[in-house]
């Protein structure tokens, strides 16, 4: 509730009332679902474990403080049969904002997906090339920071000028996409960076303007189809702009860079609710199996992308009313 604090120039004050019912238990409030650094690592050693013929976890680079940034690689071992002429390969990187833990979650459904045994999975797998840098900033998610790394960058910010000590997973992941963009061997395709918001509802993206008008219709098609499968995301809300406040980010700087080449987008996710059928009025909150997923849904919409089999998919798109 809100009330008019004396304390506070009358302003309003938004306040609430909560119970401590056991009192041998510790409590802790939290913006949104904490996703930790050590919940990270314990998931990919549990998928270590597995030993997934698909699935290469790497040690990309360390951070500042010597924390491990990882890298997984997801594809079906070659030889396989692809419906595609070649394997296309997509980059997703995430949680490059340590405070913003639904983009965690987006992230942990998209890789719970990709080595899952769904008969979607298996297609994705055989045709795509995942590459994902799960967390950009350990420090950052370590520490407890909203937004900074250790040094107190905003490293989201950094992508145009990097330093190899002080932005160091920026360095790299920057440096491995463009080495993969010049491999006459990969056709990279994609690139994604995963954020959770804090005034917007639903999940949208940004992406960037194109001087060719056929790029650009091909930076809408993404999100469109991205829209027709996941009830939360948001078409509507979807920009493609040159904002030049946010020169620095990944999407802005690998745009410019792979200019008509790759598709670069910011993935953002609402930290409280997504709507019901466009409603303001019929909030849905967000809880950690919803943010995940979104995140399958995400893959998924690939198929329909290239015109892959779909078997979550009941009937065909008609391309031509998009």
């Amino acid at each position: 509730y809100y009330y008019r604090s004396p304390r506070h120039r009358k302003n309003y004050i938004l306040s609430f009332l909560f119970e401590f019912d056991r009192e041998s238990d510790t409590y802790f409030f939290a913006y949104s679902f904490p996703y930790t650094y050590t919940d990270l690592q314990r998931y990919l050693h549990f998928l270590d474990q597995q030993d997934f013929a698909f699935y290469k976890r790497e040690l990309f680079c360390r951070s500042v403080q010597n924390r491990r940034v990882d890298k997984l690689t997801i594809t079906s071992p070659e030889p396989q049969a692809t419906k595609l002429k070649r394997k296309k390969t997509i980059f997703i990187s995430c949680r490059v904002h340590p405070g913003e833990s639904p983009a965690q979650y987006v992230a942990h459904g998209m890789i719970e997906f990709l080595v899952s045994d769904d008969p979607a999975a298996q297609i994705i797998r055989d045709n795509f090339i995942f590459h994902i840098v799960p967390m950009l900033n350990p420090d950052g998610v370590f520490l407890g920071n909203y937004r900074c790394s250790y040094l107190g960058f905003d490293l989201n910010r950094q992508w145009s000028h990097t330093s190899h000590w002080a932005h160091t997973p920026i360095y790299y992941t920057k440096r491995e996409i463009i080495r993969l963009r010049r491999d006459p061997s990969v056709e990279l395709d994609f690139y994604i960076d995963t954020h959770a918001h804090s005034t917007m509802m639903n999940g949208f993206m940004y992406g960037n303007t194109h001087d060719d008008s056929a790029f650009h219709e091909k930076e809408l098609l993404y999100p469109k189809l991205l829209d027709m499968n996941a009830k939360d995301f948001s078409f509507s809300a979807t920009q493609l702009n040159r904002d030049p406040n946010k020169a620095g980010t990944s999407r802005r700087t690998l745009g410019e860079q792979l200019k008509g080449a790759v598709h670069c987008y910011t993935l953002e996710v609402s930290f409280f609710c997504s709507t019901v059928a466009g409603s303001k009025l019929k909030a849905e909150p967000y809880t950690q199996e919803s943010y995940m997923e979104l995140g399958r849904n995400v893959i998924l919409t690939f198929l329909d992308f290239y015109r892959l089999p779909n078997p979550h998919r009941k009937s065909a798109i008609n391309f031509n009313n998009l």
